[in-house]
């Protein structure tokens, strides 16, 4: 008996494509806040067209960039 695994996600770099804006998606992304270092981490984003780019599930960050992005549509149920 042969199992496939089925794909339902998919990661996209923000230079190829962004989500629908206000969409919550899930993102890798470096970055600093106070003290803390973040590299190539998760995190829960959205993105904003009006010029506010991204957002991030965390307040207060002194930087960040997000590396890739990914809809996690699919396992909202």
């Amino acid at each position: 008996m042969v199992i496939e695994r089925q794909v339902i996600a998919c990661w996209y770099t923000p230079e190829e494509k962004t989500p629908p804006a206000g969409d919550i998606v899930l993102v890798t992304f470096s970055g600093r806040r106070g003290n803390i270092t973040f590299d190539h981490s998760f995190a829960l984003a959205s993105w904003f067209d009006d010029g506010e780019g991204w957002e991030l599930d965390y307040d207060d960050f002194d930087y960040f960039t997000i590396h890739a992005w990914c809809d996690i549509g699919p396992y909202w149920g």
